[in-house]
């Protein structure tokens, strides 16, 4: 009896591992087939993804012929940009060079206060006409070079529309008055030998600076303008009109002393003396 049943157990684990293997051999045999199904998959997309990179090789192949082209054509037409003009590429990198330096300057000058760009108002002038005599050149019809000069010119309309104006004081002549005793008073300088900045800026109105008269108005100037000189020790016409900021040519001191003479203030060229102030012509 014992032996029967342990034959049949034998049997029926037998048969469970035959069905067990036969099992398993029917799942690889799907798993393949998916497999091979994917591969095939796989296989058409590559084709189809070689074929459309071939495609798309083709179009970059066009355009870069057709960018050939057109930098051709675009030289091409530079050339003639440069004929009409009557400039050279040399020339035009040269002009971009000295567009280049200019803003640089005007950009110093932008970052000063009010007070520091009136100190120098003649590089702003300076910078103001080289702009304008680069607008004269050829090369200024060039829309780039035109653009950056027309923003130059209005930064520097902006930077003169800043700068402080001029300031002066009234003051009402009293009895006892001299123009000694009105320099030194602490509201107008201070100083008394600073009489002759008071004469020099009224000397419309002072025909004798030793004859003043109660009720006349002087005008007492605090801050100059670019139109005028406060001459200083040891100076002299020619020195002052050979100075950068007033003509650079001292050969022209003869216009400072055609503007200024009048009565007794500066009657010969040699009688200049320090704290006067002159004007400067500038035409």
């Amino acid at each position: 009896m014992t032996r029967y049943i342990t034959l049949l157990v034998t049997l029926v684990l037998v048969t469970g591992l035959i069905f067990t293997a036969s099992t398993a051999s029917a799942a690889e045999r799907m798993t393949f087939e998916e497999y091979q199904k994917k591969i095939e998959a796989f296989q058409a997309r590559e084709n189809a993804a070689k074929a459309a990179l071939e495609t798309e090789n083709t179009g970059i192949a066009d355009l870069q012929a057709q960018l050939v082209e057109l930098d051709a054509q675009i030289a091409a037409t530079w050339d003639e940009i440069y004929a009409l003009l009557n400039v050279t590429k040399e020339q035009i990198a040269e002009f971009n060079t000295k567009l280049d330096g200019l803003e640089k300057r005007l950009n110093e000058l932008a970052r000063l206060t009010p007070e520091q760009l009136l100190a120098r108002e003649a590089e702003l002038d300076e910078i103001a006409g080289l702009i304008v005599a680069m607008l004269n050149d050829p090369i200024a019809k060039l829309t780039v070079q035109r653009e950056r000069l027309d923003r130059m010119a209005a930064k520097v309309q902006s930077l003169k529309a800043s700068l402080p104006k001029p300031k002066h004081d009234l003051y009402s002549v009293v009895r006892g008055d001299c123009l000694w005793r009105i320099a030194g008073k602490p509201a107008i300088y201070g100083d008394p030998w600073k009489w002759l900045r008071i004469w020099s800026y009224n000397k419309s109105a002072i025909k004798d600076p030793d004859l003043i008269y109660p009720a006349q108005q002087f005008t007492i100037p605090r801050q100059l303008s670019k139109d005028e000189y406060l001459v200083v020790r040891g100076d002299n016409l020619k020195k002052i009109a050979g100075r950068p900021e007033v003509y650079g040519d001292p050969f022209q001191w003869t216009k400072l002393y055609q503007a200024n003479k009048a009565g007794q203030f500066l009657s010969e060229p040699s009688d200049l003396y320090p704290e006067q102030i002159l004007t400067i012509p500038r035409n």
